[in-house]
């Protein structure tokens, strides 16, 4: 069971990953490290999908 509370690790992975281009990436990558379905329903809403997009499309400028 992963230590680390899914919406901070979800914030993590849109920050650092550079295989995560979308918010599925993100959920995709969760699953991968052991977050279940459950877990994962905390994504779900619309303002912090909203909020990874935005922490993608930063890291995507930066590396740009």
């Amino acid at each position: 069971m992963p230590i680390t509370h899914i919406v901070e690790r979800a914030f993590q992975i849109a920050e650092s990953d550079p295989a995560c281009l979308k918010v599925g990436d993100i959920t995709a990558a969760l699953a991968i490290e052991g977050y279940g379905s459950i877990d994962r329903f905390h994504l779900d809403g619309n303002v912090i999908r909203a909020q990874l997009r935005k922490r993608i499309a930063l890291r995507l400028a930066k590396s740009a």
